[in-house]
């Protein structure tokens, strides 16, 4: 292949994935169209994307594809070596593997945007953003996910799987909301933070609440059997 046309291919490749990257951070996944993309990237051919991509998973995948490539070999190296029968710096490292990776997207080009938009599509309840990226380093996210089990061996394999995916939430949920925040020009609240205060905050939350103790019970429904006789009982005078 002419060596000239290959670059351009490469260049065209690399401008759509950033176009289409700011695009979905600013107004979500369904909301911008492929012609919006291949327009705002400055490209005359309407099929640009499918010539290249073929569909918009694709395009998204390929977004996805050189951030989570550096994002999971850094959260592999936090997660080597972690001593999983030490509880306390055991959580505080894995909570570190969970959002070093992510933070440091803001010291790179496009950070911001990648932040906003890969909670736009974890957020999208018409794609599976994990089925998405199976099988492209994602075996970073694995191995978090084992090596809670082995420090939090005292919990069911139920409640650990619900408290990653709480704080899986929270961490996308965060970076983005702050982004967004400071994007708009907004320095209040947690878009006022240093970026150093803000990360280590958001670890120690993680901490706490993959620490938290189990409920002794779940909680009484209002109107259940066993409200109805305390309330019942209250009414009734005491014993003499």
């Amino acid at each position: 292949m002419n060596p000239r046309k290959t670059l351009k291919s490469a260049r065209t490749r690399h401008k759509l994935i950033a176009t289409a990257e700011r695009l979905f951070a600013a107004h979500g996944i369904d909301a911008v169209s492929l012609n919006r993309i291949a327009r705002d990237a400055m490209q005359r051919n309407a099929s640009v994307i499918q010539y290249h991509f073929g569909t918009k998973e694709a395009l998204i995948a390929a977004i996805f594809e050189p951030r989570l490539e550096q994002a999971n070999q850094r959260r592999l190296e936090l997660l080597a070596g972690i001593d999983t029968g030490n509880r306390a710096e055991g959580l505080r490292k894995l909570a570190e593997a969970m959002v070093l990776p992510m933070a440091e997207h803001l010291n790179q080009e496009g950070g911001s945007n990648y932040l906003r938009f890969a909670r736009q599509v974890y957020s999208n309840p018409r794609l599976e953003m994990f089925d998405l990226i199976r099988g492209h380093h994602n075996s970073g996210m694995r191995d978090a996910r084992w090596v809670a089990q082995e420090i939090l061996s005292d919990l069911s394999m139920t409640v650990v799987r619900h408290r990653l995916d709480l704080v899986t939430n929270l961490i996308f949920h965060s970076f983005a909301d702050r982004e967004t925040m400071r994007a708009a020009g907004k320095r209040t609240g947690v878009a006022g933070m240093e970026t150093d205060e803000f990360i280590a905050d958001l670890i120690a939350m993680i901490v706490s609440a993959l620490d938290a103790p189990v409920p002794d019970r779940q909680p009484e429904k209002k109107g259940t059997a066993a409200t109805s006789s305390r309330r019942a009982a209250s009414t009734r005078p005491a014993s003499a």
